[in-house]
């Protein structure tokens, strides 16, 4: 059986994951977009029933470390009030071709919008403490099963219908104990991005990746939620990366992170 059809004269497209039928429409615009595809909106056959596809851009869906990445953040099958929950992954062809990862759809919005939505508040400070928090609680979860998720920062962390946090976005997750893509380039966000994630390697030694790599991503992204502004950010993302290796994190987010 396929498990990619596009059928003549209809737009949508209809991936047939674990036993069930899920469709897209490509031409519409896509909900986001992560570090490895864009993300639309999509529907369970059976029930018409809103999810999320995930379709790998095409500049990578050729890759060999693409695909395993993709099918590796797939299998991340965790069930915590806190994380979205995967359903499945489908392929065109096991070799090439198009990469679709399905996920629950979460409606809402992401923490940065939800954070100036309480500018004039006297509960701001609270709210985004306690969303944080939940965050914590999702990368202890995910880092108690070998998870370093890699891409913490604003847009990766929503707001569902006004109060559950959902950290999002697992594609270039690194699974500890050896990950053989670690090694191939940069991988993340600069402003939000670890030292380690740039330098990969110090004194002729491989930088470890791991828990503590999210912490400093969330200190950074603690610190633009409560300021206002990236601590790291530069007009040029080799001036960013530049600074996140060589820079003294200002002293507040020093003390979030440390």
């Amino acid at each position: 059986m396929q498990t990619v059809v596009q059928r003549p004269n209809d737009p949508y497209i209809y991936l047939f994951v674990m036993g069930e039928w899920y469709c897209y429409n490509p031409l519409e615009p896509p909900l986001g977009s992560g570090a490895m595809g864009d993300v639309y909106r999509g529907y369970r056959c059976k029930t018409g029933s809103v999810i999320a596809v995930k379709k790998v851009k095409d500049a990578y869906a050729n890759n060999k470390m693409i695909r395993e990445r993709a099918r590796q953040e797939a299998s991340l099958a965790f069930r915590h009030p806190n994380l979205v929950e995967m359903i499945g992954y489908c392929e065109w062809s096991p070799e090439s071709g198009p990469i679709f990862i399905l996920s629950n759809f979460v409606q809402g919005e992401d923490i940065d919008k939800y954070a100036k939505s309480f500018d004039n508040s006297p509960q701001r400070v609270e709210k985004i403490c306690n969303a944080i928090c939940s965050v914590l609680d999702a990368l202890d979860y995910v880092h108690s099963r070998g998870v370093v998720h890699r891409d913490i920062k604003p847009s990766n962390i929503m707001i569902e219908n006004g109060s559950n946090v959902r950290l999002m976005d697992l594609g270039i997750a690194r699974m500890n104990g050896g990950n053989k893509f670690s090694s191939f380039g940069f991988i993340g966000t600069p402003e939000y991005s670890a030292p380690e994630q740039v330098l990969r390697e110090q004194n002729g030694m491989n930088v470890q990746i791991n828990a503590t790599t999210d912490i400093y991503e969330l200190g950074i992204t603690f610190y633009e939620l409560l300021a206002g502004e990236n601590p790291m950010s530069c007009q040029s993302e080799a001036e960013t990366l530049t600074k996140q290796m060589k820079h003294q994190l200002p002293k507040s987010t020093r003390y979030l992170v440390n």
